[in-house]
């Protein structure tokens, strides 16, 4: 039996999360099962995709996006990398999706599907952040070997097509277009191998030769493309970098570029006429065996049609060749497109040894008010899609009753004017309207979305550039391994720390920190680490607080590291996991093993800059003068916290505005530097810090900026008290708590404002209340970021942004007026209090 499987993602992002409905029937009627259910927040994938898309990416193959001599990956390391990350990807992936929230949407999949049936799983999302994820590796496509998931857009509907005639070949237009480095030739023997077909080839043809042929009058059942493409933002800027989730556009922001001769290119949008009636003469399927094709998909969804077959990557030659070939072999017998697609893209697996993750590529988008077409059902005539589901009726032949004709001559147009309101009543809803915002603010209501937004506007400050003052010497689990496991205790065996600092001190750097826990004596036989440990005055360690951590007790520093020299390493994380702050210093528990009061990041920022001769002390206040800077800490309330645990000196993490958190400062592997590849000038006067990376650590940590390690957290903690006072780079702060007050009030008063100034509007006064609130929001989140950007300054947005839109709803809501809402839809008046 023919299944047909919904999950709908339509709102939420990877930062926030998703509610999900799921819904499940037969193919062709409407569904038997509806059932609700959410995935939690995980901006680790988004983290964890990009870096993969970097590390594919940086094979340097061949590709349908440009021109690329390079050829096949030779280097064994590039292909390594790609595989352990693609690994790391499909294993957190699997670990989201068995969220407890989602459990009961995975036990009704079970409960309702048999391994026997054929099922076309649509997943209807505009994220393109959730779309780029490897859904064909969720564990679920494994129990059912007939299961295909496949993308749709939220909004849909059943092309307006002509009414089909009958015809004994399948019609293809198949456009061959700048082929520089490329062998369409092999596409084009390939599609000449399909059975009962009519098939047109337009060899790099120019714009006005395609436009011509998608209008011939005969249509055509397939649009076939081979060449060099890519996926550009609808504003023509090239998406050139790395995927970043959190400024993805919606289906509707993307559009996709045809490289169709070397001297010209056309996007969809161009098309779209010419495509708008190719669809409307029955064109069922377009094919894209070319590069990075999720803009050409979304751009066709809009035009709804049938199925659209792209690669979301780039994508080598053989690679397209191999899919090629095994799909149309798959299609061309009978089976529905969506399980041809996934024999196809199976079979690309025997190539991954040359060509990672080959099968990730191909991507099949649906239009949902369609039945999938199979080989011979284009060979006959279309017939009108069967009834849909109910829920579906919006959007996909659906009817409404006519509205009312309001330029009738019986009938009074619409105003929309605003009446005249007195001050009194004004500055009563006014302040009604700021008091309870305050209220809210004060109970936490807004401080997720404070915390949102602040993220947003760290990441779109100007890009700096990484700190030269620091190195970083990681530990991954390629290191830890390569040690003797004799000789290792944790990540790192005394053996190879005692060559670390042997050969560190050759170089002469500033400042050592050890950012590893190491609660155990040197062994018997490492008498000279335990003299390094104890001797060497610029090596600090570290311990774990018991008082930061209230489910553990605490782990002491190196036994032979003086107190003088250990930091804790303890960060202080928010509601929702994410690190805003850093933790300069605390007042320990007599009864835990870590006595110090100094965090790493703070010992060695005050170490580096003694020795440039700034003088350190405590301000007659009693709080850490360095130089000339007073470090205040934070309160409970500070920026747009709400009653956060502000113990100990806590000050807000000023982050380097980098594109990963990684990228603080040079890297250095741990069996690089023991090969002694490292110049001495690299390392010379420098503060080095040496962490583990590896995923066994569990040493990962939510930041702004993606997820990172501790190590890299020491980083930026360190680089921004280094930067505060050498630099003048500032401190982030915040609005002391009456600022706040003042600051939300005073937006408010923006809303109320406008309203007193519309009010002498005689006509359309809604519209433009409504851009004029537009303009000020638009206004407050420059401002925001205006000030983020040059005075380090951080101040509400979500409640002021709420501030004048909440004035302007109070006053509508409230107004006891006389004249009601006619029968249509729309008012010829609204009047506001007078």
């Amino acid at each position: 039996m023919d299944k047909r499987v919904t999950l709908k993602l339509n709102s939420g992002s990877l930062i926030t999360g998703f509610p999900v409905i799921l819904q499940i029937g037969n193919e062709g009627a409407p569904a038997t099962v509806e059932l609700s259910g959410s995935l939690p927040a995980a901006p680790h994938l988004h983290s964890l995709y990009q870096q993969w898309q970097a590390a594919y990416r940086s094979l340097g193959q061949t590709n349908r996006i440009e021109a690329n001599p390079s050829g096949y990956v030779t280097n064994v390391s590039l292909i390594g990398d790609c595989d352990s990350l693609s690994t790391q990807l499909t294993h957190r992936f699997n670990q989201w999706l068995q969220a407890t929230d989602f459990r009961a949407v995975q036990n009704k999949l079970l409960e309702r599907l048999n391994p026997a049936d054929r099922i076309r799983f649509i997943l209807q999302t505009d994220q393109e952040s959730v779309q780029r994820l490897p859904w064909h590796l969720w564990e679920m496509c494994d129990r059912y070997p007939n299961l295909e998931i496949t993308l749709s857009a939220p909004a849909y509907e059943t092309p307006t097509t002509i009414p089909p005639r009958q015809h004994d070949s399948v019609r293809i237009l198949a456009v061959l277009g700048h082929s520089k480095g490329l062998d369409i030739e092999t596409d084009k023997s390939l599609l000449n191998h399909l059975p009962n077909t009519s098939i047109t080839f337009l060899q790099e043809p120019d714009r006005r030769t395609l436009n011509e042929h998608l209008w011939h009058p005969g249509g055509w059942d397939i649009l076939f493309f081979a060449g060099h493409s890519l996926t550009q933002a609808a504003s023509h800027s090239i998406q050139t970098r790395p995927y970043d989730a959190t400024q993805a556009a919606c289906h509707s922001g993307l559009t996709g570029k045809l490289y169709i001769s070397p001297t010209d290119s056309i996007t969809i949008e161009q098309l779209k006429n010419a495509l708008r009636k190719a669809v409307a003469r029955g064109l069922k399927i377009a094919l894209f065996n070319s590069c990075d094709g999720l803009g050409l998909a979304h751009a066709l969804a809009d035009l709804h049609i049938s199925q659209v077959l792209v690669m979301r990557e780039l994508v080598p030659d053989p690679v397209a060749h191999a899919f090629l070939k095994s799909f149309i072999e798959a299609f061309s017998r009978g089976e529905p497109i969506y399980l041809a697609v996934r024999e196809a893209r199976e079979k690309l697996q025997a190539i991954e040894d040359m060509f990672p993750c080959a099968a990730w590529l191909p991507t099949l988008y649906q239009n949902p008010a369609e039945i999938p077409p199979t080989w011979p059902s284009l060979l006959q005539p279309s017939l009108p899609p069967p009834s849909t589901h109910p829920s579906e009726l919006s959007l996909v032949g659906a009817t409404s009753p006519a509205p009312r004709n309001l330029s009738s001559p019986d009938t009074p147009k619409p105003s929309y004017a605003l009446p005249a309101q007195s001050l009194p009543r004004r500055l009563l809803v006014l302040t009604f309207t700021t008091a309870l915002l305050l209220l809210l603010r004060q109970i936490g209501f807004f401080q997720r979305w404070e915390l949102q937004s602040f993220d947003r506007l760290l990441r779109l400050r100007p890009a700096e550039m990484p700190d030269p003052r620091l190195v970083i010497i990681t530990i991954d689990e390629t290191d830890i391994q390569a040690q003797n496991p004799e000789d290792r205790r944790g990540s790192l065996s005394d053996s190879a720390l005692l060559q670390v600092i042997a050969q560190l001190q050759e170089s002469q750097p500033r400042t050592i920190g050890l950012d590893i826990y190491r609660d155990f004596p040197a062994k018997t036989d490492q008498p000279d680490l335990a003299a390094a440990l104890s001797n060497q005055e610029n090596l600090l360690a570290v311990c774990k607080s018991s008082d930061i951590d209230a489910d553990s007790e605490g782990i002491q520093p190196p036994p032979e590291v003086p107190n003088h020299r250990v930091g804790f390493s303890d960060f202080v994380k928010d509601s929702d996991s994410q690190v805003r702050r850093q933790l300069l210093t605390l007042t320990p528990e007599l009864s835990s093993p870590c006595v110090a009061e100094y965090g790493l990041a703070t010992l060695l920022a005050l170490n580096y800059l003694s020795q440039e001769d700034v003088p350190i002390g405590i301000s007659p206040e009693g709080e850490l003068q360095i130089g000339e800077l007073t470090i205040q800490p934070i309160g409970p309330r500070a920026g747009s916290y709400s009653g956060i645990d502000a113990g100990g000196r806590q000050i807000l993490l000023n982050y380097r505005n980098l594109p990963a958190p990684e990228q603080i400062a040079n890297r250095i592997t741990l069996t690089e530097f023991l090969q002694d590849d490292i110049s001495a000038e690299a390392l010379r006067d420098r503060i080095i810090l040496i962490g583990t990376i590896a995923n066994s650590s569990g040493d990962s940590w939510l930041t702004p900026y993606g997820e990172t390690n501790g190590v890299f957290l020491q980083a930026h903690m360190t680089s921004q008290l280094i930067s505060a006072v050498l630099n003048d780079r500032p401190l982030l702060r915040g609005f002391p708590e009456w600022g706040d007050i003042l600051w939300v009030a005073a937006w408010a008063a923006v809303g109320s404002a406008l309203l007193g100034i519309l009010r002498k509007q005689q006509s359309h006064a809604l519209p433009k209340l409504a851009f004029s609130l537009l303009v000020s929001e638009l206004a407050l989140f420059a401002l925001c970021w205006l000030l983020l950007s040059k005075a380090q300054l951080w101040v509400p947005w979500s409640s002021a942004a709420i501030a004048p839109i909440a004035v302007v709803a109070t006053s509508l809501l409230t107004h006891r007026t006389s004249n009601r809402f006619s029968t249509h839809r729309f008012p010829n008046r609204i009047n506001l209090p007078s």
